[in-house]
């Protein structure tokens, strides 16, 4: 492995391997972006533009500013939202998901930063100085694990990357300025910390994340002001807050699942390693729940030996990544408390993935800067050719799911643009209405038009008379009180950027659209991919009728129309 490592250490080599992974995942971002809202993007940036722009006064705007969202205050995100439409006059939102996804950028460079100068307590976090080059070498698995396809749903939609990613960035740079022991920079924090507090409800994690930092550095008259600020930073924040989420059942529901909760947590702590997405729940677990306890068995000691401690810690490094740790470990937790009652799941939900990536990359960082060189040399190989095949693979197997979710996304966009439903609510419902008026307004005050064609430069052919029936591979409806389900067993079927197939349910006045997904293994034979797809319609979109069942097949050069036989009625 020396010889390796000296091969790693070659600064070229070295440069190039950080920078490919982060160059692989913006091609990965642009090639499957989308410029299409969903649901609460409509409240949060399209509805929130209409009011801040409609505000007369400085206090309007602050009131559309920090107007809640269910339960958050989204600070940050409507700022860039009004940042956008001053520079373009508009709104994009893959430009939005662009701008939240170089947030990690940013949490590289801190933990970069911070490693570059780990080995030196004099050292302040703006003079990093003594690790150099062996930082480059440490940021190697980093870059691995935080570049990834695996967050996909994040990924690929605005407003989560401009919340989850956002206020980890957020409380990161605060942690940073913080953690440097000087006033100006204590000054400093005190604001940024607030705003981190009113740019997502998780902010308020930082207050004590930054209490444990203030604490083991011993600067206790910085610590009764943090806490202090914190204390009025939630007093305002709940002032006028209408939203109950019922979050009191998840006490109840971790007092009656102590064991069921304790191993979401450590699931969701592993879900780097959740590797293959396709599979039912209970397999894609295994790993995850080892892998998470292997890495909390590690951080706990690791934290526990950095505050309980007599002495001052002098460490920029250390009390940095306390600080962090805490914070993102609490998220997790959270959500393990709040989220996983109403589904086990949510502890492998793609959107959440965001804390153990970044959760894993402080750890191997940490444990950089704790392995003496003869160490570095044997082990850092290693690790890094691990999470190259844990990136690697998790791009061939994450992919086709981000590839699923924009071809959905597109299917709601076309039932969106022709019938008035499908990128939020259900069918007469003011939340449908509410969503169609505002599309209706960003198109009126040219801020943004669903994009046109939405699939295909032929789909309008779809809203004309059904074609005759032709012959088509066998297929299984089953309609159920949510859904109508089509299923087919084509060994042929592909799925891919430029190729799908929907579901169409065509009636005289109306035509709707769903993605043919990929069936999914089911039971224990988990390993066994059927061949063809399933597609389900929720009936909740679709307006009452008798609607003739058709598929349109898409391909990187034309398409295909094939109307059945076969109807369903909607009541």
């Amino acid at each position: 492995m020396s010889r390796f490592y000296r091969l790693l250490a070659r600064r070229p080599l070295t440069l190039a391997l950080l920078l490919l992974p982060i160059g692989a995942f913006f091609v990965y971002f642009f090639a499957l972006r989308y410029d299409i809202p969903w649901f609460d993007e409509y409240e949060s940036i399209s509805d929130f533009l209409r009011r801040f722009l409609a505000a007369d006064s400085f206090v309007g705007k602050m009131e559309a500013l920090l107007k809640p969202n269910n339960e958050h205050r989204l600070a940050y995100a409507r700022l860039v939202v009004v940042g956008q439409y001053l520079l373009t006059g508009g709104l994009n939102f893959a430009g939005l998901m662009l701008w939240g996804n170089l947030g990690m950028v940013v949490i590289f460079w801190l933990l970069y930063r911070a490693l570059r100068q780990a080995d030196d307590p004099a050292a302040h976090a703006l003079t990093p100085r003594p690790l150099g080059d062996k930082a480059l070498i440490g940021m190697l698995p980093v870059v691995l694990i935080l570049f990834t396809a695996q967050n996909y749903l994040l990924t690929f939609t605005a407003l989560y990357t401009l919340q989850y990613l956002a206020i980890i960035m957020l409380a990161m740079l605060t942690l940073y300025v913080l953690t440097t022991d000087r006033l100006l920079y204590f000054g400093i924090a005190l604001p940024m910390g607030v705003f981190s507090t009113f740019s997502m409800g998780n902010g308020l994690l930082l207050w004590p994340a930054g209490a444990a930092v203030l604490f083991v550095q011993r600067r206790w008259a910085a610590l009764g002001v943090w806490l202090a600020t914190g204390a009025l930073s939630g007093w305002l924040y709940f002032l006028g807050y209408p939203v109950q989420q019922g979050n009191a059942d998840g006490f109840t529901y971790v007092l009656e699942h102590p064991i069921k909760t304790l191993a979401g947590f450590l699931i969701f702590a592993g879900s780097v390693f959740d590797l293959f997405p396709i599979l039912p729940v209970e397999p894609r677990s295994y790993l995850p729940l080892i892998m998470g306890f292997i890495l909390m068995a590690g951080l706990v000691y690791w934290v526990a030996s950095v505050v309980i401690r007599r002495e001052k810690a002098t460490s920029f490094f250390d009390v940095f990544l306390l600080g962090c740790l805490l914070f993102v470990l609490a998220n997790i937790g959270l959500i393990a408390v709040f989220r996983i009652r109403f589904y086990f799941g949510m502890v492998l939900h793609s959107s959440y993935r965001t804390y153990s990536l970044v959760l894993w990359a402080i750890a191997c960082v940490l444990l950089f800067s704790r392995l003496p060189d003869v160490w570095r040399v044997k082990v850092w190989p290693g690790l890094w050719l691990m999470f190259l095949g844990v990136n690697v693979l998790t791009y061939g197997t994450y992919i086709p799911e981000a590839i699923e979710r924009r071809k959905h996304m597109q299917a709601m966009t076309f039932n969106q643009r022709y019938s008035d439903i499908g990128l939020g609510g259900t069918r007469n419902t003011k939340l449908a209405r509410y969503i169609s008026d505002l599309t209706k307004l960003m198109h009126d005050r040219g801020w943004y038009n669903l994009p046109d064609p939405t699939i295909t430069p032929d789909e309008k052919r779809l809203l004309g008379p059904a074609e005759r029936s032709v012959p088509t591979e066998p297929l299984q409806i089953t309609q159920r009180p949510d859904y109508i389900v089509v299923d087919n067993h084509d060994a042929n079927y592909q799925l891919g950027v430029n190729m799908a197939t929907y579901l169409v349910l065509k009636s005289d006045k109306h035509t709707y659209l769903v993605l043919a997904a990929r069936i999914r293994p089911q039971g224990r034979r988990f390993w066994r991919v059927l061949p063809g797809f399933t597609a389900a319609m929720p009936t909740a979109i679709v307006q009452p009728g008798r609607y003739r069942i058709g598929l349109f097949r898409t391909y990187p050069d034309h398409s295909q129309t094939q109307f059945t036989d076969r109807f369903v009625d909607i009541p």
